[in-house]
């Protein structure tokens, strides 16, 4: 196995661990709520040492991230945006994993167009049934978001073409975005919206909440800048084109809104 496959199959391992535990610490913590007091504190010890794995598992994120420039040159210099988002963004925009057959190792094809939201996969060879349960083997490809667009609709941030409002699911149509990217992408808005005023973001988002009065608008397309900052400084870092269509995080409509804090760090690291 190559190093780069190594490195992408450990941050994607130690990605969705993280995210199991914590899940796992909420429902925990919910639980401990219906005790009576003297069995909540007998059992306040296991919510403690989950928390104590679930940093460790962050420290390991942050580590395996270092390969990735995106983020030692950009993104762990933002507050807000630590290493779980960051390290699923990286996934995301970089990386698909696609099924492949344990018996013959050809690709496997969703059953009903949904995977196993419909049934799992049958291999595209020799017709072997997979479930998609988590113990799929795949083989990585590399993405390509030629234009910032195509990274929001796979974020799921594209507008409804019939409502002009964001897209939604439809019953019995397959979406055609990352459930996955859905969830980072409201956790990035989740996690600006704590920061303090002086943030770059949470700035963008106090002016628009100002002027439009309506959170959700406001902070959907702050999360919709950042996706957008985040597209242009991977773009660049690998020599590619980083023009398109910026219209929807314009402000005003009177320029393109450069990565925040991007030129600056650009700065510091000639000089060092």
């Amino acid at each position: 196995m190559q190093e780069l496959e190594i490195v992408i199959r450990d941050l994607q391992f130690l990605l969705r661990t993280y995210d199991g535990l914590k899940k796992l610490i909420v429902q925990s913590k919910q639980r401990l709520k219906a005790l009576n007091p003297e069995a909540e504190e007998k059992h306040q010890k296991h919510i403690t040492a989950l928390e104590s794995e679930k940093d460790k598992l962050s420290r390991k994120i942050t580590k395996a991230l270092e390969f990735w420039e995106v983020w030692t040159a950009w993104a762990k210099h933002i507050p807000g945006i630590g290493p779980f988002i960051a390290g699923n963004l990286i996934i995301l925009f970089y990386y698909r994993f696609v099924p492949i057959c344990q018996k013959c190792g050809a690709d496997l094809n969703k059953k009903n167009g949904n995977g196993d939201e419909m049934g799992g996969f049958t291999c595209s060879k020799c017709g072997e049934s997979a479930k998609g349960d988590g113990i799929l083997r795949t083989r990585i490809e590399g993405k390509d978001f030629a234009n910032v667009s195509k990274w929001w609709k796979y974020m799921g941030e594209a507008n409804d073409e019939e409502t002009g409002r964001m897209v939604r699911r439809k019953k019995g149509v397959v979406s055609n975005w990352s459930n996955l990217g859905r969830q980072i992408s409201w956790s990035i808005g989740e996690s600006i919206n704590k920061c303090s005023p002086e943030h770059h973001y949470k700035a963008f988002y106090l002016s628009l909440k100002a002027k439009e009065k309506r959170h959700s608008d406001a902070i959907r397309r702050t999360r919709k800048l950042f996706l957008s900052h985040f597209w242009h400084v991977a773009r660049e870092l690998e020599g590619k084109s980083t023009a398109g269509p910026y219209a929807d995080v314009v402000l005003n409509h009177t320029g393109i809104i450069a990565p925040y804090y991007w030129e600056s760090l650009k700065k510091e690291q000639k000089a060092a």
